[in-house]
């Protein structure tokens, strides 16, 4: 049977008698509407200064105001460190070790490797990337002073070390004034 050309040309129009469905991710169906979907109660969790565990946001950059700054002394570790513009995973786990050991968070570490290796990557040579990422390096935390009687409890194997050795050291230096 040969069809008439104008019936092909018109558009099919869809059964309005059941709305179209649509499968949701769970396998539930659901109909397909032009409103936008509600949520369901409050499902958000609010974060912020209610956190336990949430630090005040940096107010005031703290300048790095010298050499022996922690944040100063790591980026230029890392910019020792690079082969290239590349951090080799162990490097990386020598200067995160040596951030945490000078006081800085985890997430700090990661800025400040992360900072010095995108100036590397953007063609700055690798003397030069601390100086400059010098602004953002003052935007990350300045660690805080610990007392040394802390420093020496955290770690109670390398305190008796350290004592050992300087026992040691001092009885050598006695054998040997008055020997």
């Amino acid at each position: 049977m040969a069809q008439d050309p104008r019936q092909s040309a018109q558009p099919v129009q869809p059964d309005r008698t059941k709305p179209p469905r649509r499968v949701s991710r769970r396998g539930k169906t659901r109909p397909v509407t032009d409103q936008p979907r509600r949520p369901q109660g409050n499902r958000l969790r609010l974060v912020g200064a209610a956190a336990p565990d949430a630090k005040p946001p940096t107010q005031n950059p703290a300048p790095i105001d010298s050499a022996t700054d922690p944040r100063w002394v790591l980026a230029v570790s890392t910019a020792q460190m690079m082969e290239g513009d590349v951090l080799p995973p162990h490097k990386r786990q020598t200067l995160m070790s040596q951030g945490k050991s000078m006081g800085l968070s985890p997430f700090d570490c990661s800025l400040i490797l992360a900072t010095i290796q995108d100036r590397a990557r953007r063609g700055i040579a690798l003397d030069q990337c601390p100086a400059a990422s010098e602004s953002q390096l003052a935007l990350i935390p300045r660690p805080a002073i610990r007392p040394f009687k802390s420093a020496l409890g955290e770690n109670p194997k390398r305190t008796m070390l350290i004592a050992s050795g300087l026992l040691a050291l001092q009885v050598l230096l006695i054998w040997v004034w008055l020997g």
